[in-house]
């Protein structure tokens, strides 16, 4: 009896004391909030329809994103994050207050946050159609991206992330720019979205050291061997991104030889049949020197020399002037998937 007295009185501190902690980690972490307009918990959970899978938009390594109808009629887009370790809960507020204040027409808008309920949430603009990737590697799709819907993403994507480098005091490195974080509105105009994983940098900063996140294949080889974090492993990011956009390859990590979509790129490249790279269901019906110059663009930023890749402000300029001269790359495309072999047969 005394036994189970015992218990259950522990069961009763651990509880309150699980309880005190999560009120002063709520409390700490508010504070942290800059100016974020707050939601009702039970809105959104209603706007969502109890977040509903019918609803539901997509799902991230951090939590899911659901379709919700405001009681006003607006049409917004929830982020749902269970904190079950400290780890998404940095997530979440580095999220909040890296983007709370930027404004560009080409990363998707914050309008607000909850942080009362059960789980934290994060509400932005409805982006109307599909993330990146679902349009450009879906097989059988009856709409095949045009050329110039492809031009413009990319030119939007590239002014995007020059606004995140260099148009605010504080540069932010997005650290996870993939075809799956682009979002496509009725226009097809491009948004990138997801700052989970997103760093700053002071401006009198140039490197950082950090701990590796991201997603394998778009990984610069500075950032994924040394920890060695700049803007130009967003660049990296980006040349992945706009080769696979040009040929509609994904880019595999661990594919070698001529099964890498960047492999295959820089051989044409060599063998001056760079046309040849371009998405063969576009059957022929794209701009040559367009096409050429993005396919070359991508290779100058997948180059494992961090000196030789250029800036986001370079690269907006290339695209923008078609009297554009620049450097040819001069290295191959640097392949995650043979330094992480080696590494791994160095550890044997």
């Amino acid at each position: 009896m005394k036994l189970a007295v015992a218990a259950f009185s522990l069961s009763i501190l651990t509880s309150l004391g699980a309880f005190i902690s999560y009120k002063r980690f709520s409390r700490e972490r508010k504070a942290q909030i800059p100016s974020c307009s707050n939601f009702k918990y039970e809105v959104l959970e209603k706007a969502t329809e109890s977040f509903h899978d019918s609803v539901k938009l997509g799902q991230g390594g951090a939590g899911s994103v659901y379709k919700g109808i405001l009681p006003d009629g607006r049409v917004v887009a929830v982020k749902k994050l269970f904190f079950n370790t400290r780890e998404w809960a940095d997530q979440f507020f580095n999220e909040v207050n890296l983007i709370s204040g930027v404004q560009h027409k080409n990363l998707v808008r914050l309008l607000g946050c909850s942080i009362e309920g059960p789980k934290s949430l994060l509400v932005y603009e409805y982006v109307q159609n599909r993330s990146l990737d679902q349009i450009l590697f879906m097989k059988n799709t009856v709409h095949i991206l045009s050329w110039k819907q492809r031009f413009n993403i990319i030119t939007g994507i590239s002014e995007g992330l020059e606004y995140l480098h260099r148009g605010s005091e504080v540069k932010i490195i997005h650290r996870d720019i993939k075809t799956s974080n682009i979002l496509l509105d009725q226009n097809l105009s491009p948004k990138i979205a997801d700052f989970g994983l997103a760093r700053s940098l002071g401006t009198d900063k140039t490197q950082t050291n950090t701990g590796i996140a991201g997603t394998l294949g778009y990984l610069a080889p500075e950032y994924l061997i040394k920890g060695q974090l700049t803007e130009k492993a967003d660049v990296y990011a980006y040349g992945v991104l706009i080769i696979e956009i040009a040929t509609g390859k994904k880019n595999n990590a661990f594919s070698q030889g001529t099964s890498s979509a960047l492999h295959s790129v820089w051989e044409h490249f060599k063998a001056d049949t760079l046309k040849s790279s371009v998405d063969p269901r576009l059957k022929g019906m794209f701009t040559e020197e367009e096409a050429l110059k993005v396919l070359e663009i991508g290779l100058l930023c997948v180059q494992s020399s961090v000196e030789l890749r250029p800036s986001m402000s370079e690269i907006v300029y290339m695209l923008k002037n078609n009297d554009c001269k620049f450097d040819s790359p001069r290295q191959p495309p640097f392949l995650s998937a043979s330094v992480l072999m080696a590494d791994e047969e160095t550890r044997d």
